[in-house]
């Protein structure tokens, strides 16, 4: 079961990372540089291959339009305690 899950979390982060990027226009070597990291970890975040740590998911939000944590987790995984839901609801 937790197999499941962990894929679909990586999926759903990476299918969001993915949109972002494309909406700011970068390709995932501009990503990647803006980040300083290899373009192959972008390729592999975006199909679910592996996530970024916690930290480096903070600043994927921030470089690729100040979202919030859980917009990349989605609202049936985010425990967020706001109380609008706009963050996740809004996905």
């Amino acid at each position: 079961m937790s197999v499941v899950v962990n894929k679909t979390m990586n999926n759903i982060i990476g299918q969001r990372i993915k949109l972002l990027r494309e909406k700011k226009g970068y390709s995932q070597a501009n990503l990647a540089q803006i980040l300083s990291i290899s373009p192959q970890a972008v390729g592999k975040w975006e199909r679910g291959e592996s996530l970024p740590d916690i930290f480096m998911l903070a600043d994927i939000g921030l470089h690729l339009g100040n979202t919030d944590l859980c917009y990349f987790v989605g609202k049936d995984f985010c425990h967020c305690t706001c109380g609008c839901c706009e963050c996740c609801g809004a996905i």
